[in-house]
């Protein structure tokens, strides 16, 4: 059978990969009763098993001096809160095997020396989605009192440099009785990530506040939250605080009271949302939230009181949704203050379309690929530099021994935490598939070495690189001179060097240098840009970013040589200093932007959108009396719903006319749909 596009066989033997197809059945006909069983088949036919080898430098929990039980009776609170407070700040991955892991309060990471070590790089890792659950004690003390400090994990308070925090591959279960508990109180920043998660409220009415809390505090963001599950409590998100962004992508929220996701103000880019619920979708009544609505799927089921799947005060660009069971698809109570009621949304944008020269009304609507997954291999076919002489916290050459590792013919190369050194050039090759840090540091040492490691060709199609930090000072992390495809995930401070024309997919990275990017295809998924000057070039290639913040001046992304880019959700935090280069480029080339730009310290940029079309250049410019009801103010700066600046069929007359009497045409606001 076929779904989507794809091909699937048996359900029985089903890889899973993406269950969206099932999940809908379930949600949609089961109204998600069967998702433990999903689950289930999820961690035993696809054979989830996360496991790493002795050396690792992995901190498992039931063994000494932890000893957590994992019985689903022994409180293991205070085995599991021992394990996080010894290991502040080191990049650990604290592992949970399977089992059941009894709780009775917060769990809470660790603090550090001083502010900027505190409650950061701490990875918790289950063995499986199915087969770790933290369960909450039934009627733990407090969490019927105050929903301060309710919350199975507390992952850290303001202010930023909260950066590497991580929930990866395990279920937490809110028990009876406790009806002010909340699943995840999230921080991360930077880089960090929820992934491969259930978060079930274990009342049969669906008691709790949120599955996650993503506004209980500012600095939370920008993150990664994808293949979630949130099951019951009054929201399934709460997002809050307009400097930060979270990119959320295959998520499905089931059985919320108020709200499946509630937005205070954050910027949002979601794709794959699929919600089954008697109460809205989402919820945005903040005028500064910002929200990018993908692919999404908001399913109601039958309730007294009438209801909209999308009430929306904000910002707001959806695109292609399907709403069943709802009485108006969208309320949008903005400048245009519209109700619509169609199932189907092709598109819509609550502000008007912006456009310099003739383009058309839609995207570019670039192909997307979903991120590649990378296979976990059996440990028989892992190997580390250890093996080769290797050795971290040293002043030793690692490069060699990386080497070895990389040619010795294992499929996947592991590199234990700690920080590698490397002062001669390691080429990834042969049958190695996988680079995999145990979240551990890159540090290139090299005089004069381009990058750290450079992808060249092999026998694998897909070559993945993730869970580093590459502290690369001023030389790169990988150099990309192959046609292989590169996926980059979940690393920080990569510099990168494209040089192949491979396509590359990035999730969750972030980076403080320029990205030059030729003649390729890249998909992006939250990523994190800080540094002064040019960020992104984009020079005849083919660019599709979901959720990109940038901070600090200089041009964001610049689209060259007739390269597309589109980017879905970004938020611009535009620093204190001046900004002299326009915040985006169009030269010769195409692009839409969904974007918005925080300016809190007072210093916004003056050139918003700078469009070159066959010679022609034109530049919106802050301040025109004439623009203040297209450009919006949006926490000092602007907020930009959908730029469209490429040359296509059906294309609709400028909204902006740069003159020199500058006059505008307004051609009208209408939502497109069927």
């Amino acid at each position: 059978m076929t779904f989507d596009g794809k091909s699937y066989g048996c359900v029985v033997v089903w890889p899973f990969r993406d269950p969206g197809f099932l999940r809908t059945f379930l949600n949609r006909f089961l109204g998600g009763s069967l998702c433990f069983l999903l689950l289930f088949l999820r961690s035993t036919v696809c054979g989830e098993d996360i496991r790493f080898p002795a050396d690792a430098g992995v901190i498992d929990v039931t063994k000494a001096p932890y000893f957590a039980k994992g019985d689903g009776r022994t409180d293991d609170t205070a085995a599991l809160q021992q394990a996080l407070l010894e290991h502040p700040n080191q990049n650990r991955i604290i592992y949970l095997p399977n089992g059941t892991y009894l709780v009775s309060a917060a769990l809470r990471w660790p603090e550090g020396t001083n502010s900027e070590s505190s409650q950061r790089a701490t990875i918790l890792q289950g063995q499986s989605r199915a087969g770790v659950i933290i369960r909450l004690a039934d009627y733990s003390p407090g969490y019927a009192i105050s929903s301060r400090d309710a919350m199975v994990l507390w992952m850290g308070d303001s202010p930023s440099w909260r950066d590497r925090n991580a929930v990866r591959n395990l279920t937490i279960h809110t028990g009876e009785g406790n009806t002010l508990a909340t699943g995840i109180a999230f921080m991360a920043n930077r880089q960090g990530c929820i992934r491969d998660v259930t978060i079930v409220s274990g009342a049969k009415q669906g008691e709790g506040i949120a599955g996650i809390d993503a506004a209980y505090c500012d600095a939370i963001g920008p993150a990664l939250i994808k293949n979630v599950r949130v099951e019951g409590f009054d929201y399934g998100i709460k997002a809050g605080h307009p400097q930060f962004s979270l990119t959320i992508e295959h998520v499905e929220l089931v059985g919320q009271r108020i709200a499946a996701i509630r937005n205070a103000g954050q910027t949002l880019s979601i794709r794959d949302l699929r919600s089954t619920n008697t109460v809205p979708g989402l919820l945005s009544r903040d005028t500064t939230g910002f929200v990018t609505l993908l692919d999404s799927t908001l399913q109601g089921l039958p309730v007294r009181r009438q209801t909209a799947a999308i009430q929306n005060q904000g910002f707001l660009f959806a695109r292609r949704l399907e709403v069943l069971g709802y009485t108006n698809t969208i309320e949008n109570r903005t400048v245009t203050n519209l109700t619509v009621q169609a199932e189907d949304i092709t598109q819509f944008s609550s502000h008007t379309r912006l456009s310099q020269f003739p383009s058309p009304a839609e995207p570019l609507d670039l192909p997307i690929e979903e991120t590649p997954e990378a296979p976990w291999d059996p440990l028989e076919q892992w190997v580390s530099p250890l093996k080769f002489g290797g050795l971290p916290n040293d002043d030793t050459d690692d490069g060699p021994a990386i080497q070895q590792a990389i040619d010795s013919g294992a499929t996947t190369v592991y590199l234990p935490n700690g920080a590698w050194k490397i002062a001669s050039p390691v080429e990834i090759r042969g049958a190695v598939r996988r680079i995999i840090g145990c979240e551990a540091r890159i540090i290139n040492t090299g005089l004069g070495l381009r990058t750290a490691f450079r992808l060249v060709d092999g026998k694998e199609p897909v070559v993945w690189m993730e869970r580093l930090v590459a502290h690369s000072g001023l030389e790169g992390l990988i150099e990309h001179a192959s046609s292989r495809r590169l996926v980059i995930s979940s690393c920080s401070d990569v510099r990168y060097v494209g040089t192949g024309s491979g396509d590359l997919f990035l999730e969750d990275v972030s980076s403080r240098a320029e990205w030059k990017l030729k003649q390729q295809k890249v998909w992006a998924r939250q990523w994190c840009i800080e540094r002064d000057g040019s960020k992104v070039v984009n020079q005849g290639g083919s660019l599709w970013v979901l959720g990109l913040k940038s901070e600090r001046g200089g041009t964001v992304v610049t689209t060259t040589e007739g390269g597309k880019t589109e980017i879905y959700g970004g938020l611009v935090m535009a620093g204190s200093g001046p900004k002299a280069d326009p915040m985006f480029v169009i030269r010769e080339a195409s692009a839409n932007l969904s974007v918005g730009e925080i300016a809190f310290q007072g210093s916004p940029y003056r050139s918003i959108v700078s469009e070159t079309r066959k010679g022609v250049t034109r530049v919106i410019e802050r301040g025109a009396p004439h623009l203040a009801d297209l450009l919006p103010e949006h926490g000092g700066g602007v907020a930009i719903p959908l730029y469209s600046g490429f040359e296509g069929p059906d294309a609709l007359p400028a909204t902006i006319l740069n003159t020199s009497t500058n006059r505008i045409s307004l051609p009208g606001y209408a939502p497109t749909r069927p």
